[in-house]
Parts: structure tokens; sequence; C-alpha cells
């Protein structure tokens, strides 16, 4: 791993890591620490004098057949263990009244369809939580043999490299504190690189490989503080709240997904509530925020409103805390869902957020910090969805998108008063999205659909004169341009049941970029097939390119010229059930990289972890880079049924570049192996207890030069030993307790979450500090208390 220390990488961890000594930001996190403590204590000791000894709520919802999205009439609903059920009526709906408030398994059966088991529904008190089953047809006689209900029923049919996470699977994680990034950086499939930033790194791919979907509308970023170039950031802007589910596609992912290299996050929001008016409030270390959602008239539709708002700003104004840097942000979300009519389902979705950094240049002379300056980044997705049935033979699903984002900012060095670089740089993009998936008959699908994408991006970036990581000197450089550009794609795939076990997807995706003048064309293609009810082997190939972001190709004319890079994906899959709620997963890939950027004036360098580290600034470009990662990955996951829950995985990888010098070294990413093990145990329905713990290895480094460095007063790497030390292994343990209280009419959850519970020193890097002239070291996060209550009602 190699980084300039400019401040475009240095605002990251300013934010959120622990880079410098700085001990007015250490009081004044310990202060926020102690005030939720105190709130915790006060909530936890007083809430049992209003508890409600039999609390009841309500459970309700509707179910559909997967393929069509028709509701099903008569399907049987029944919670596990009790005997509270009912059937579905005409619309597919369903409500069970007075069921005492906990946690339960509901069981869903529909004769011809695969019974589902649905884990970790939550009955809340006095409330109906809505609740979308969709079952899918099954390809054998029913009849013949006797089908178990599967918890990992609603991913079947997804042959490779796909995880769902449930709301509340992300909620009580010991590792989330509210944010589905971190979460998902659990997974065997993301590397270990840096726990203070939400920045996926997915099978060896950089941070600007990652796609994200919400509702169907590509969103850029769903990050707070978000890296230009890049999907990274400091934590995740989507209110957790919102989310009914997560499905996480490490590779091999269908021609339905264009432009990214590596990975896709398709993020389905929930309903509102459509009976009455709900309500809630949070607070925890990172903010405080509230809720609201209810029914529109007639209960067509329903609607959610949510607002999060940081107080580490507020804290220091009013302790007058000498902190040299005080950010804060604030995130509002907002969705509508309007049933026209039983075909037509129309909905609204506006996610935003807004982000400040201030750092004093006499509070970073005083820290002894290298630069300082100021940030503003603020980022909106709008979109509006229809979805029209076909009857049997499927449906289709359209989206009208606005994003847009803007970075403000100005850094200097704290010694010179220089500006090492700024950005006033607005990026904008209209999309228009179809998907199409009808059904031949019982065993052929064919799913088509493309996409119009207009992009604007007002740019000005200046990156000052300076050194590059090997001490080469670097001119300044100043881009002042406006760029439009539209974006066009397309898609069809043909899914075939050969057999009553055998499927077969092929498919192919097209896409042109008129600023480029380069068309593409990806082959897909992904089989599965069926030993028995429990077990199945499949595998998937597909080619997956990726356009070059606009701060690389807008910095010189023949940057435009340059091939979009891409990653052939091979993946081979098996499954197995090892009981209705547990699966064994076991998953070989190989991805080998081509037209990969490389700068002949930094020959030994990788281009695209470059821009991963905030290194943008780049004098020349060929397009000639290979690159490569290949592994094995392990992973038992065990759903919340009979009181435990829990995930083990493993993983084993390479990944590996070539540079502009014909020389093959390892990636910035590249860990080698991984071991998680998390889980949870939840006697009753008021206390969980859960635990997650990770153990790493190191990831490369490139040392300074320390007489290099010395002289110049500059951080300058050893070109000689690019990669080719490795950070100290990483691990950390993280343990949670929540507890539940139960009102008349309404809920309280109150957890503590303790990160790195033993304090373990992990290393995220090693810098220079110009003020010291020494090397310094970046750490990971220490031991955090993350304590919440949450109030609904």
């Amino acid at each position: 791993m190699i980084e300039r220390k400019t401040r475009m990488r240095k605002k990251k961890t300013a934010i959120a890591g622990r880079e410098t000594d700085n001990g007015a930001i250490r009081s004044g996190k310990h202060l926020m620490a102690c005030l939720s403590i105190c709130f915790f204590i006060l909530a936890l000791f007083a809430a049992p004098s209003f508890a409600f000894e039999n609390p009841v709520g309500s459970l309700s919802g509707q179910v559909l057949d997967a393929e069509t999205k028709e509701p099903l009439m008569g399907a049987a609903i029944m919670l596990a263990g009790t005997q509270f059920g009912t059937a579905t009526d005409g619309d597919g709906r369903f409500t069970i009244e007075q069921i005492p408030a906990g946690n339960y398994t509901v069981t869903c059966s529909y004769v011809g369809y695969l019974p589902a088991l649905i884990t970790d529904v939550i009955v809340k008190t006095r409330s109906q939580s809505p609740l979308k089953i969709e079952l899918t047809v099954s390809a054998i006689e029913t009849r013949e043999v006797t089908i178990t209900p599967s918890a990992f029923s609603n991913i079947e049919r997804e042959p490779v490299a796909v995880t769902s996470l449930s709301y509340e699977e992300i909620r009580r994680h010991p590792n989330s504190a509210g944010d589905v990034s971190r979460i998902i950086m659990a997974l065997p499939s993301v590397a270990k690189v840096n726990d203070t930033e939400t920045a996926l790194v997915v099978r060896g791919g950089s941070t600007l490989e990652n796609g994200f979907y919400v509702d169907g509308i590509p969103v850029p970023n769903i990050n707070h503080f978000p890296a230009q170039g890049a999907s990274s950031g400091a934590m995740s802007l989507i209110n957790i709240d919102f989310i009914e589910d997560v499905q996480f596609m490490a590779g091999g992912f269908s021609a339905r997904y264009g432009d990214r290299m590596s990975s896709v996050t398709d993020i389905t929001l929930r309903e509102g509530t459509r009976n009455g008016l709900k309500g809630q409030l949070d607070f925890d270390m990172t903010g405080f925020g509230g809720g609201l959602e209810g029914s529109l008239p007639g209960k067509k539709g329903s609607w959610m409103l949510a607002a999060h708002r940081s107080y580490f700003d507020l804290v220091v104004d009013l302790f007058d805390i000498e902190a040299s840097t005080t950010p804060y942000y604030t995130d509002v979300a907002t969705k509508l869902t309007f049933d026209a009519s039983p075909r037509h389902r129309f909905t609204l979705l506006d996610i935003a957020g807004f982000d400040v950094s201030r750092i004093k240049r006499q509070q970073a002379i005083d820290n002894k910090e290298g630069d300082y300056g100021r940030g503003n980044w603020n980022v909106n997705t709008f979109g509006i969805g229809w979805r029209y049935l076909y009857g049997k033979r499927g449906y289709c699903e359209t989206t009208l998108s606005h994003n847009i984002t803007s970075w403000d900012s100005e850094w200097r060095t704290t010694k010179d008063d220089e500006i090492l670089n700024a950005a006033k740089t607005t990026e904008q993009k209209f999309t228009l999205k179809n998907d199409q998936h009808l059904l031949f008959n019982k065993r052929t699908a064919l799913d088509l659909g493309g996409e119009a994408v207009y992009q604007e991006e007002d740019i000005g970036n200046y990156w000052g004169e300076t050194l590059d990581p090997l001490g080469n000197l670097v001119p300044a450089i100043h881009v002042s341009r406006n760029i439009s550009s539209p974006v066009i794609g397309g898609y069809v795939s043909l899914r075939r049941d050969w057999l009553p076990r055998f499927t077969t997807t092929l498919g192919v995706r097209a896409d042109y970029s008129d600023y480029t003048s380069r068309a593409t064309v990806s082959p897909r293609a992904q089989l599965s097939f069926r030993l028995n009810e429990k077990t199945a082997v499949s595998g998937a190939y597909g080619r997956y390119y990726q356009q070059l972001p606009l701060i690389l190709l807008s910095q010189k004319d023949e940057f435009k010229k340059l091939d979009d890079p891409y990653a052939d994906h091979y993946v081979v899959s098996a499954s197995h059930l090892l009981t209705e709620n547990t699966r064994l997963t076991v998953e070989a890939y190989d991805k080998e990289y081509g037209r990969m950027p490389l700068n002949p004036l930094q020959p030994s360098l990788f281009v695209m972890d470059q821009i991963a580290h905030g290194d943008e600034a780049q004098e020349q470009l060929t397009n000639n880079g290979e690159a490569w990662t290949r592994g094995v990955e392990v992973m038992v996951q065990k759903k919340l049924v009979d009181k435990v829950f829990g995930v083990v995985s493993g993983s084993i990888f390479r990944t590996r570049y070539q540079g502009f010098d014909g020389t093959w070294r390892d990636r910035s990413y590249d860990n080698r192996w991984m071991f998680t093990i998390e889980g949870g145990y939840k006697p009753n329905r008021n206390w969980e207890y859960s635990l997650r713990f990770v153990y790493a290895g190191g990831a490369p480094f490139t040392p300074f030069d320390h007489a290099a460095s010395y002289a110049a007063e500059e951080g300058i790497r050893d070109s000689l030993r690019v990669n080719a030390e490795r950070l100290p292994d990483y691990h950390t343990l993280n343990v949670r307790v929540d507890r539940r209280f139960h009102f008349r009419s309404s809920d309280l959850i109150c957890y503590l979450n303790i990160w790195n519970i033993y304090n373990r020193e992990n290393i995220a890097g090693y810098y220079w500090s110009p003020v010291e002239n020494r090397q310094k070291t970046s750490y990971q996060w220490g031991i955090l208390p993350v304590i919440g209550i949450e109030f609904e009602f």
C-alpha cells in the first residue's frame, strides 16, 4: 500500500481514525461516550418500572409470487412453535392479531411452491410489523417428495456469490453501528483494510469497483464524506430502519448490472405501515435522529420520513473543547408508496446527505498535524419508480432518477500554508432505467432491459506541486472543465430449467459512452445443478467492463482514448443445507483483469489502487495493465431459530498486479487469509447477546526511504520495495448486549456495543509527519463503546 499524504486522503482519517495524538478530540469522544452511557443507564434502570407485563402486537404482510409479483390467495402463514396462523386473502394480504410481543420464525406454504422460512420477525407492542414474503414455484412435483422450508429460499435461484441480510440482522450486528457497509465488511469476500472507513474491497478489487442500488435506483455512493471517483466514505447515509433486505453480490452477477468490475449491493427498502401512525427516536454515540411513517388515505399506500444528525460539533461548542477538527453530518430520507391499482404501483424516494469538516491551522500546529483546511460534501438521490404486473406472464419496473454529488474543499500545508489540493466539483446523473421479467412457461424466463444516462460534471480540481510516493516531482495540475455525455446500455438474459434440477442462464450486456466514444459487449453465463433437496453446485462466468472515473479521464484529453478496463469472473460454488436454518457454502473464484491504467512515470505502482488511496493526479496513462485475484471462501451461516444465530467464515486468496515495468507485485489489499466468527444468543424476548471476532493477515505496504524522506522533509517510499513488507496481522473482538422493553403502546431498545474490547492496536498504515519530520503510525479503532437507545411508538 502506498499513500501520498495529501489532504484528500487525510480528511478521512481525521474524521474517523487515530492518526494524530489529539487529546482534545479524544476528550470530545470520551464526553460523548459519557453522555451516551448516562442515557443508557437511565433508560436501563428506569424503563422496567414502566414496562408492560403482557404486551401484545400484531403481524401483517403480503405473500407474492417471486416470478410475477402477483398476490397469492390462500397461502398458509404460521408462527413456528405457536398456535398462531392464518391464510392470505384475495390480495395476498394477511393479519394475525393479539400476538405476544417478541421474536418469531414465520413459515409460509402454498401448493406448487417451495415453502419459506422467515427468521427474525419482530412483533412489536400495539403495532403491525409489515412483512413481505415471496414464494418460488417448485421445479419438482411436491406430491412426490416432502420439501422442508428453508430460511435461504429467497436466494436459492441465485447461482453464486450472493449473501442476503434482513433488517434485524443488520440492526443487531456487533459491528454495524447502523451502517450497512460495515456488516458487508464482515463477509469472507471483503478484505480487512481499515475499520475506520466504510471501504469495500471485494475479492481484491479497489473501492472504485463497487456498485450500489436502492429500490432499483443506481446510487454512486451510499456514504457520508464520499470519496471522489470511488465508493468509499466515513459511514453509511442509508437509514437502516428503512431497510427490508440487502443482497450483496461478490462476483458472477447477472447482465442486469453493468459498469462495475467487482461487486453489487442491492438494497430494498420496506414499505411504511398502512395502519395508523408509527414513530421512532434514536440516540447513540454517532448522533441522534428519528422517523415517522403512516398510511395514505384509503390504505392505498404508505409514507416514511427519517432524519439523523451527528452532534460532535454541538458538544465542542457547548463545552468549549479545543478540537482541531469538528466534522458533522446530517442525512434525510423519505419514501412514498402508492398502489394506483392492483397492477400499478408507484414509489417516490429521496435520500440526502450533508457533511462538513473543518480543521483550524492553529490547532493543526498545536497538534503537530501536517495540514489543515475545510471540506463540504453534499449528496442527493431522487427517484420515481413504476411497477406494472403483466399477470401470470411477469412484470416490469421503470425508474427515473437524479443523482447529484458536490465537493467543495481546500486543504493547505500547516508549515508553509501552500495549497495541497482543492476541489469545487459537482457531478450529476439523470437515469431512465427499465427492467422486464417475462415468463414464457414454467421453465423459461426472459430478463431484458436498458438504461439511458445523461451525466454532467462541472469539474474544478487543483493538485499542488508535490512529490509522488516515490519522490519524483509532480507539477501542479489544474482541471477546470464541464463534461456532459450520454451513456446507454442494455441487456438480455434467458433462464431455462432443462431438467427439474438443472438450470442455465445465458446473457449479454452492451454499453456505449459518448464521452469516450467506446462500446463494450459483456457476455454472462450461469448454471446450477441441484443434486438433491439440500445440495447444489453452480458456476458462473462473466466479463465486467467499467469506465474509468471522470476525475481521472478529465485531466487530459488523450485520456479519453483509453480503453475501458475489465475483469473476467470465473466462479464455482457448492452449497448444502445442514438444517432448514443453517447453510454451508464453498466458493472458488478467479478474477482476471485487463486493460488496467498504468502511469509510465510511476512504473512500479498500480493506478486503480492509488486513486482509492487519494492519489488521483496523473501526468501520463496507458492501459496495458493486468492483475488477478484467486481464492477460496467457506461460510457456514445459521439464521436465528431456537435462540442461536451465527456465521463462521474463512477465505484464502492472493491478489497481484503487473506494473508498467513488467514486474508482478501484491496489490494493496492482499491479506492472503481471513477468519471470522460471529453469532449470538437470544434467551428470551427481552435480552440478546452477540459477538464478532476477526483475524486476518496483514496487508502489504511500501516502507519509507528514511534518509530520502528526512532530507526532503516529506515521505518518500522505497522504490525497490513496493508492497514488499506487511503490516502486523489484524484481529479484533466486538461484543454487544441488547435489552428490549415492551410498554403498553411502545417499545424501547437499549444496547451496549464494545468494539475491540481487548484494545488491540491494529495498524492502518505508516505516514510521514512533515511537522516532526519522522515516520508515524496510523491506527485503526481502539477500544470503543458504542451505546444506543431506540424508542419506537
